[in-house]
């Protein structure tokens, strides 16, 4: 608080006077009483106490309006009168009032009951040193406040700066450790990758081998039926020689011991082709595991891409969300630029 901050009323000129109240604007912009000056017309009036909130001057609200506009109002030729309106908060309730006050020095007030002796006016001077002095005094613990507080404030604002570069270091940590970790997981999928090409490969090679091994499958099985039709062939000329040879006893003899002996022969010739049926059999299923054997490798490793490209995406989402928080509480640790400002106390 400066000399800035208060005015009396009455000092504007010969004519100029107010009706004796210091009056201070809080934070919010309301303005209340801070000091009745003794002797002036508001202490011989007595109904304005100290703090209360001052609404309005001869009807005009001054509510949230800058002290100068309560000084013009207030100021005035010298034994003219100013309604002024206040409202008081007394044991939590809220009354307000009005009071018409003379305008005018303590002394016009006093020259207007009677006159004044040298020791009166001696005692009247010294009144106002000790008031001015007492001001003073206030004034000077006002400033020692705001200085507390201005150091106060500087000394916030340099932790926040050591905060915000810690917090700067740690995010700079925790970036190059994602990218790091981004790197690896990129590296993982293209070892993936060079990893799948000759599983599928392998696998082209397996399928194009299975339909080799179908297709001989195929021819086995027309010969094989090539086989039993010339076996059913045979047996029917065979029966037909046996019906002709019975005629005779000696030739149908020979003609049963060479059909006896034909017989044996496609007899073995069909246990021969079982046997290859079988081996053909348990080559197709040593087949058929080899391939699932590969189809489970390749299934494995589109698993190992999937997980990696879950990573890379949860990599990417931490960043992101890392450097929306780290932006986020950057702008929160910007210190507000606040001014002091002075024009808060005035006397009228």
């Amino acid at each position: 608080m400066n000399s800035s901050n208060v005015f009396s009323g009455e000092g504007g000129g010969p004519v100029q006077a107010g009706v004796g109240i210091f009056f201070q604007q809080e934070g919010d912009g309301s303005v209340v009483v801070k000091t009745i000056v003794s002797g002036g017309s508001a202490e011989r009036e007595g109904s304005v106490r100290v703090s209360d909130q001052i609404l309005s001057v001869d009807e005009h609200k001054v509510v949230g309006e800058p002290l100068s506009v309560l000084r013009g109002l207030i100021l005035g030729p010298q034994g003219s009168f100013v309604k002024l309106t206040f409202q008081r908060k007394d044991m939590g309730e809220v009354h307000t009032f009005d009071v018409r006050l003379m305008r005018g020095s303590a002394e016009y007030l006093q020259s207007l009951t009677s006159s004044k002796t040298i020791e009166d006016e001696i005692d009247q001077l010294r009144l106002q040193l000790r008031q001015a002095l007492s001001h003073c005094s206030q004034d000077r613990d006002e400033l020692d406040r705001l200085r507390k507080m201005l150091q106060t404030e500087r000394d916030q604002s340099q932790m926040r700066e050591r905060e915000l570069e810690l917090l700067q270091q740690e995010n700079s940590r925790d970036l190059s450790q994602m990218n790091e970790a981004l790197r690896t997981a990129e590296q993982g999928r293209r070892e993936a990758e060079t990893q799948l090409h000759p599983l599928q490969q392998r696998e082209a090679d397996l399928a194009e081998e299975l339909n080799r091994q179908k297709e001989k499958e195929r021819l086995r099985k027309e010969y094989i039926e090539e086989l039993k039709k010339r076996h059913d062939d045979e047996k029917q000329r065979l029966e037909g020689l046996f019906l002709k040879e019975q005629a005779g006893r000696r030739e149908d003899q020979v003609a049963r011991l060479g059909g006896e002996s034909q017989l044996g022969r496609i007899q073995s010739e069909l246990s021969r082709l079982r046997t290859l049926e079988q081996g053909r059999r348990e080559r197709e299923d040593e087949y058929k595991d080899r391939m699932q054997q590969e189809m489970a490798r390749l299934q494995d490793a589109i698993r190992t891409q999937d997980v990696v490209r879950t990573a890379i995406k949860e990599t990417e989402v931490k960043i992101s969300r890392y450097t929306g928080e780290y932006l986020q509480y950057t702008q929160q640790l910007v210190p507000p630029e606040e001014a002091l400002d002075d024009d808060n106390l005035f006397l009228a």
